[in-house]
């Protein structure tokens, strides 16, 4: 590696300790504090059959692996996960961006959960399009990747309305909480794509904010 790609890997890293504040219309996306576990478990432990499929931790002692896991992670600089306020400041989700690699300028994106309130409600096209505009414009990354168990349907239905691109599966990839030995979809989105997803986000957006129809969740 160059020195000038170790220093440009610098700079974009300390855009994560900054942790920056990402206002939409809908939604605000904060850096993920202890404060807000309590509402985002309160989400989880009431829809338990909501998140079968995820890794969203449904009882106390998942609870407290999963987010000492996630903090540990993110004071490693491998990862930034965030939490989703809606307009009125209520904590209505999480996400993450995850195996952060500044030398090669890339991630994943995914980890989230949402209160099923705001499903069909454009919640997450915004969210989504905060995030990857963060990675892609504030981070430098040349590629986000999103990963889906090929069980979850409405997962795989979700991130193609994203406008990623399906790009194969991998065979008894990881297990899950359930312990069933998954295969995983992959999806990428590269910087190239970037400015065509955008447009396509913000469009869907849009339209939502304008007539209220119905929006993947």
């Amino acid at each position: 590696m160059t020195a000038d790609a170790v220093t440009t890997g610098a700079v974009k890293a300390d855009a994560l300790t900054a942790r920056p504040v990402l206002q939409g219309t809908l939604v605000r996306i904060e850096a993920l504090e202890q404060r807000h576990l309590p509402d985002l478990l309160r989400i989880a432990f009431a829809h338990p059959e909501e998140f079968r499929l995820t890794s969203t931790p449904t009882d106390e002692a998942a609870a407290e692996k999963y987010f000492g896991a996630v903090f540990a992670q993110r004071d490693a600089g491998h990862a930034y996960p965030v939490a989703i306020l809606d307009a009125a400041g209520k904590v209505v989700g999480t996400s993450r961006l995850s195996e952060i690699d500044f030398r090669h300028l890339r991630c994943e994106l995914g980890f989230s959960w949402y209160d099923p309130a705001t499903f069909r409600t454009g919640v997450n096209i915004e969210s989504k399009l905060l995030l990857l505009r963060f990675a892609f414009e504030g981070l430098g990354m040349h590629r986000v990747q999103i990963h889906t168990d090929t069980r979850n349907v409405r997962s795989q239905r979700a991130i193609l309305a994203l406008g990623a691109r399906f790009e194969g599966v991998l065979r008894r990839h990881q297990v899950a909480k359930d312990g069933y030995v998954r295969d995983t979809m992959v999806y990428g989105i590269t910087d190239l794509d970037w400015p065509e997803v955008e447009q396509h986000l913000r469009g869907r957006l849009a339209r939502r904010l304008a007539d209220g129809s119905p929006a993947t969740p």
